[in-house]
């Protein structure tokens, strides 16, 4: 394998000049669908050969949390794929759960976790009656909590080919991109919204700034889903989903769960 550096032999690694010893390339510089290339592109005297990443090759893919890419997987003989590898993500065979964010939960196990948040509930509920000083606006948070919780886990669940379609699929359809404005657009109430999502693209922030300072004209996040599908066009509804996730906004996914699949829809 080609190398830029003599002095590191970890082709994750590059010579840092002014530590003297070879350093980690930063994780900054990875986004989804790509990998480091040997030393970063550094060479031993500081002078750059190359640029810190490039795509995977065919067959490899890479979620953005690794710096290299990884080889797909390929489904058991007599299990169905369910979505087929792509630079961002592996390949998803049925039964498939999380892998897909398909976020399908058996029967039992809904009931199960229902049970757990209605218990635990309860029991809020009760210790804040009991503590007179907490009331209100604590008892009505919690029922919030609550319902989201019973909402995703009842209707959180994208249909295979959906998590599997294009992202452009979500800027097709006006009443879910519009329900997803509506929550994600605004800033300031606690949770993640669009500028975090932006920023989880691996868009800049000066980008993210004057995309909000046009929001009169247009919706941030519109921009940013337009943004995404030209600077990632590999990306799926799945990969959106993910993200949401991992932002804690399962309320959005809830919204994007009520995407059909279509005769279009791959």
């Amino acid at each position: 394998t080609m190398s830029y550096s003599y002095l590191c032999t970890d082709l994750q690694t590059y010579f840092n000049l002014q530590t003297k010893q070879c350093v980690s390339c930063d994780m900054k510089w990875i986004k989804p669908g790509y990998e480091f290339v040997p030393n970063c592109g550094y060479e031993d005297n500081g002078g750059r050969r190359d640029s810190h990443t490039q795509k995977c090759a065919d067959n490899y893919w890479n979620d953005g949390k690794s710096g290299k890419c990884q080889m797909c997987s390929a489904c058991p003989t007599g299990v169905r794929t369910v979505r087929q590898c792509n630079a961002t993500v592996d390949t998803c065979c049925e039964p498939c759960v999380y892998c897909c964010v398909s976020l399908f939960i058996p029967g039992l196990v809904i009931i199960v976790l229902l049970a757990c948040v209605m218990v635990g509930a309860l029991t809020y509920f009760i210790y804040k009656r009991k503590n007179k000083s907490c009331q209100g606006r604590p008892i009505k948070g919690a029922l919030s909590v609550l319902f989201m919780s019973i909402l995703f886990l009842t209707q959180g669940r994208l249909f295979p080919q959906v998590s599997a379609a294009p992202l452009r699929m979500v800027l097709d359809d006006l009443d879910v991109l519009e329900e997803l404005i509506i929550i994600l657009d605004p800033e300031g109430h606690g949770v993640k919204c669009t500028r975090h999502l932006a920023s989880y693209c691996n868009f800049p922030s000066t980008w993210i700034n004057y995309t909000y300072s046009m929001r009169d004209s247009k919706s941030p996040l519109k921009t940013l889903l337009e943004g995404v599908t030209t600077k990632y066009p590999e990306w799926t509804v799945g990969d959106l989903a993910r993200l949401l996730g991992e932002m804690g906004r399962t309320d959005a996914i809830v919204v994007l769960a009520k995407l059909r699949p279509s005769v279009h829809t791959v």
